[in-house]
């Protein structure tokens, strides 16, 4: 027969095995939440990134736009065909932490004031267009994606003589 102060023993052998199950399986839960969160945060700071690289370079475009010799902008070679022709460009914006690089795609085009006389490409005439003024809108429009989003950003420079 049995004593008494045996069986409790017996009885909790399993105990401990159950404690450290649990324990593991709360480990692996933390430090998968640990990892969501930290993938979390860096998936936040590559659209930071890639705002900023984005932005740097439309604004690189539109100072560009705005200091190209006008003979320039309006010859048959100009970076910005008259509309409605657009020249379609795959760029390199920048570069990620680990080398990759970051691309987007920019469109350009100029689009001649109404007021132009035809041979700059309105439908003005020395009436309405006595000094001969020509006006163009330079835009050029730049679409990149982040994490499966497309985003753009315009800019438009007003260029006369």
């Amino acid at each position: 027969m049995r004593h008494p102060r045996h069986c409790g023993r017996f009885r909790n052998r399993g105990s401990a095995l159950i404690e450290v199950a649990m324990s593991y399986a709360t480990l692996v839960i933390v430090a998968l939440l640990t990892l969501k969160a930290s993938v979390n945060a860096t998936s936040t700071q590559t659209w930071t990134i890639r705002q900023a690289m984005s932005d740097a370079f439309i604004t690189r475009e539109t100072a560009m736009a705005s200091r190209i010799p006008y003979d320039s902008l309006v010859g048959a070679s100009s970076l910005w065909p008259s509309s409605p022709s657009v020249s379609t460009s795959v760029v390199t914006i920048g570069k990620m932490p680990g080398g990759q690089d970051v691309t987007a795609t920019l469109h350009r085009t100029r689009i001649p004031d109404g007021n132009n006389l035809p041979i700059a490409g309105g439908t003005g005439d020395e009436i309405s267009n006595p000094s001969g003024t020509e006006a163009w809108r330079v835009q050029s429009i730049l679409s990149y994606s982040v994490n499966g989003r497309t985003y753009a950003k315009s800019r438009t420079v007003l260029r006369t003589r």
